[in-house]
């Protein structure tokens, strides 16, 4: 079920529809999109933030889960296909014998599962849904830190983590991001988890950047580097116009998959 058939009321539905979209908006946007005063949008985001749809911040409304972010289980169903596309164009990026660093994500996981073909391999990751996938493979050598566990998406974080990850030197890095702003910056919802992946990107030769394109219209808060670090963004459709520009000049290379026939030529 969407979420945009919750609710049965239109214009809650629409709300949501439009915190899906952008991960999170502030009230006047809200009250100016939806045609209401700025008092019937705070009604309906408290209504709706205690029926768990949402979640309510100072000033504006997130998607539902932790820290601004679509709940783990609902986002690891949605643009299922496109992030399979994404992932098996990454997978043939990498050649066998590689170190590569993982983030965590259910973009990142469908990686996983592409690289299963893959022979010599050794990961880096702080995922432990990623390491389910990978360590029963006998040609791979997976790699976890400690650290504290996150309930919500298997993820592991804290200090000892980030000096474990920055213990080595990858070809690559896989990751994906909450968002990518029109100038480049690469967002993402969790400080916590912000701090792992900024000492990959540090100890990564390439990162491979994976971002379907609900990410060029969300919004998160935490920077964790920018685009112009990446070796090559993978995404499902191009970004505007500005994000191309910025990709060209910094040389990122820019892979446009396709999951149906429906790819444009050219």
């Amino acid at each position: 079920m969407s979420l945009t058939e919750m609710t049965g009321n239109p214009r809650h539905d629409q709300l949501l529809t439009l915190i899906a979209d952008r991960g999170y908006m502030n009230i006047d946007e809200l009250a100016q999109l939806l045609d209401v005063s700025t008092q019937t949008v705070r009604r309906d985001i408290r209504k709706l933030s205690e029926q768990g749809l949402i979640t309510r911040h100072h000033g504006g409304a997130g998607r539902a889960s932790s820290v601004v972010n679509t709940a783990f289980e609902q986002r690891e169903v949605s643009l299922t296909e496109e992030k399979r596309a994404i992932a098996e164009a990454i997978a043939d990026y990498i050649p066998d014998g590689s170190t590569i660093f993982i983030t965590i994500g259910t973009t990142v996981e469908h990686v996983a599962r592409a690289l299963l073909n893959h022979n010599h391999l050794r990961i880096i990751t702080n995922s432990l849904r990623v390491a389910h996938i990978l360590y029963k493979n006998p040609r791979f050598e997976v790699m976890v830190p400690g650290g504290t566990l996150r309930a919500h998406n298997g993820g592991i974080i804290g200090p000892a983590a980030t000096a474990f990850v920055s213990g080595f030197r990858a070809d690559y890095l896989v990751t994906s991001v909450g968002a990518i702003e029109s100038d480049g910056a690469m967002m993402e919802f969790d400080v916590n988890e912000a701090s792992v992946v900024k000492t990959m990107i540090a100890h990564a030769r390439h990162v491979l950047l994976a971002a379907d394109h609900t990410k060029y219209q969300a919004s998160a808060a935490v920077e964790i580097g920018n685009v112009a670090q990446a070796t090559a963004l993978f995404t499902d459709e191009l970004p505007g116009t500005a994000l191309q520009s910025l990709l060209r000049n910094s040389h990122v290379e820019l892979v446009e998959v396709s999951s149906s026939d429906e790819q444009q030529a050219g």
